[in-house]
């Protein structure tokens, strides 16, 4: 079977690196003498980072940039460039997609 290598969650310049997190509230129902009854996860969202070199293809605030598999309102909450005289200039951004909104 064949091995792909590189960064496929996201197209573009120098991509370095891709982190992706989905997480989710847990909401528990207790029954009156304590016991567990239920519990299911509400309010599930993903967060991300992306990390590259070169000029930083989004701004904070923006709706664009997420990872493949990242859905719902995307919203980049954070744009950062860097410069070096001993490395390429670089960026990352990071951000949420918030699965149930619109």
């Amino acid at each position: 079977m064949p091995s792909t290598f590189g960064i496929t969650k996201i197209t573009g310049t120098l991509i370095e690196s891709v982190d992706v997190e989905h997480k989710a509230d847990l909401k528990q129902l207790i029954t009156s003498d304590g016991h567990h009854s239920a519990a299911r996860s509400v309010d599930d969202s993903y967060s991300f980072t992306v990390r590259g070199k070169g000029t930083c293809p989004v701004s904070a605030g923006g709706s664009t940039g997420a990872p493949t598999g990242v859905t719902g309102k995307i919203i980049i909450t954070n744009a950062t460039n860097s410069e070096s005289n001993e490395d390429w200039n670089g960026f990352s951004y990071s951000g949420t997609g918030y699965v149930h909104a619109s």
